[in-house]
């Protein structure tokens, strides 16, 4: 994941994580259709790709999936490619517990025609890889805002890393709740999930903020509730909550990526409701 610089603009934002191997058990419960939150855990897996590669490496995949929909393989994922920021891709795939997560990925890989068949896949994608950072994140539900929804529906998503100073992340859930406070009041609209990261690098200090969106229009939506949100606080305490932010956090980054249907690996439902899209081959 590719993330830079500090503004309180991220902070109006949604969501969750997989990897090339096979991972956690991530979209099961989140049918087409259905409203609901993040599940607890999300793997997340940022592939970094060679220049150019981005087509050889989404066919590979693209046979992958294939492949894990034809033995009716669990653990669904998202797969979604950057529109800014480096050549990449990441894989996103939630899970409830590290127990679930383990039972699906022994399921796969006992699975001896499956397993050959993923592995000789990774080999095509090796090549055109450039670097692969894993980790898994916890959801936060305390500094989170209405983040339910149907993500069967979402095209585009945004999402913003922070990387916390040394020694502040209790003020860092404070300043997050004062501006989950004001959002709520100032943009009814306004909903985010919150994420910590637990393993990987940054592990004591990282936080992911994600918003998937149903078009880029969304964008537009978010900057005019910026300036709404501006007027609504008013000067004094937005001044106050920039200040508070800039000794918080010591770097953020935000990107764009858009729903790759040839590359994730989505619940038949999904297909179902959105074949021109979902259905995608």
């Amino acid at each position: 994941m590719k993330f830079r610089t500090l503004s309180i603009a991220p902070l109006c934002l949604l969501f969750a994580g997989l990897s090339l191997t096979p991972a956690p058990a991530a979209l099961a419960q989140h049918e087409a259709g259905h409203v609901q939150g993040p599940s607890q855990y999300q793997w997340l897996d940022n592939i970094g790709l060679k220049p150019g590669q981005l087509d050889a490496f989404a066919k590979a995949q693209s046979e992958r999936v294939q492949a894990l929909r034809a033995a009716h393989a669990p653990g669904y994922y998202l797969g979604l490619e950057a529109i800014t920021g480096s050549n990449h891709v990441i894989f996103l795939s939630g899970f409830n517990s590290f127990a679930e997560a383990q039972k699906d990925h022994e399921t796969i890989w006992n699975n001896t025609e499956l397993a050959a068949s993923l592995k000789a896949t990774t080999a095509t994608q090796a090549p055109t890889i450039r670097d692969i950072h894993s980790s898994v994140y916890t959801y936060d539900k305390d500094l989170s805002l209405r983040p339910d929804l149907d993500i069967s529906k979402m095209r585009f998503m945004r999402i913003t890393l922070f990387q916390i100073r040394s020694g502040h992340l209790q003020d860092w859930e404070h300043i997050v709740k004062l501006f989950a406070k004001a959002y709520e009041t100032a943009i009814p609209e306004a909903h985010w999930a919150m994420f910590e990261k637990i393993y990987g690098e940054g592990s004591d200090s990282t936080y992911i903020l994600a918003t998937p969106m149903e078009s880029l229009s969304t964008i537009d939506v978010m900057h005019a509730d910026s300036k709404k949100f501006d007027a609504s606080v008013g000067k004094d305490q937005l001044q106050m909550l920039r200040e508070q932010l800039s000794k918080v956090v010591k770097s953020s980054e935000t990107d764009l990526f858009v729903m790759g249907p040839k590359i994730s690996y989505v619940p038949q439902s999904w297909i179902t409701s959105s074949p021109d899209f979902w259905g995608k081959k």
